[in-house]
């Protein structure tokens, strides 16, 4: 009898080797895949050689569908300043013809903690905030970066073919937000998204946003980089950003992001 209790203890306990070797075998495959997902994203513009981007300049124009008249107008022309990680600044035109803000010049700036919104009419910021730690859809995905992306959870769910491309689906959480969810689609031969899925919360109401990154070039340096993004709200073409010049680690000071004393009336 003593025997067989042994034999029995022996192979429970070889069980519950096997499950426990199972479990970690497990574990250490999805930290694997976590990290390979991560690495995918953050391996974005930076092919084998390249410097990744430290600092961007980019002039742009942006068009807005109107409501009035269901066609794209131009809306403002921007130039855009980025230093990684996370400061902006977006010197805008704006065009409205006939209105009161035709031709004003907007300055929006983020230094990764505060934004401050400037208008040529005042000689202060319009409106002062605390930055909200996500990126602009005027730039491509994954440019800024914040502390919170590094709790986000990656993971790979698959492949889908865009624009003839095949490529590798991205899924983004926040742990801590449930709304906090992107999916991204990358070409891993030129390191380059081709589409962002993403939700916007406004009025308490979900938007699916849908960024489509177009016109995939290869710059001086050996990156690929879109030039234009259409941008959709609940299926809606809402967007289009057409990008006009490009500079790439031009070596941009720390002082263009700093807030602006005084704001000279026209």
């Amino acid at each position: 009898m003593e025997s067989k209790l042994l034999k029995i203890k022996s192979l429970f306990s070889l069980a519950l080797s096997v499950v426990a070797l199972v479990v970690v075998s497990l574990g250490a495959a999805f930290a694997s895949q976590s990290n390979q997902a991560r690495q995918l994203v953050e391996s974005l513009y930076a092919p084998n050689g390249v410097m990744p981007i430290r600092d961007l300049v980019i002039e742009l124009e942006c068009y807005d569908l109107s409501s009035e008249s269901n066609a794209f107008v131009l809306s403002s022309n921007d130039k855009i300043y980025f230093k990684a990680p996370n400061k902006l600044r977006i010197d805008a035109v704006i065009n409205d013809p006939g209105g009161p803000m035709d031709k004003k010049e907007a300055i929006i700036i983020r230094d990764g903690i505060n934004v401050w919104h400037y208008i040529s009419m005042g000689q202060y910021p319009v409106k002062k905030a605390l930055d909200q730690p996500s990126g602009t859809l005027n730039l491509p995905f994954n440019i800024q970066k914040y502390p919170i992306d590094a709790n986000k959870k990656y993971t790979v769910k698959g492949k889908k073919t865009i624009d003839n491309v095949e490529t590798v689906e991205v899924l983004i959480e926040n742990p801590q937000d449930e709304n906090d969810t992107k999916t991204v689609y990358i070409d891993p031969k030129r390191l380059v998204p081709l589409r962002l899925d993403a939700i916007r919360i406004s009025d308490k109401q979900k938007i699916l946003v849908r960024a489509e990154y177009k016109d995939i070039t290869k710059l001086a340096d050996g990156r690929f980089f879109p030039k234009k993004i259409n941008i959709y709200e609940n299926d809606v073409h809402k967007k289009m950003r057409i990008y006009k010049g490009l500079e790439v680690n031009c070596g941009l000071d720390d002082s263009m992001f700093n807030q602006m004393r005084g704001f000279i009336n026209p």
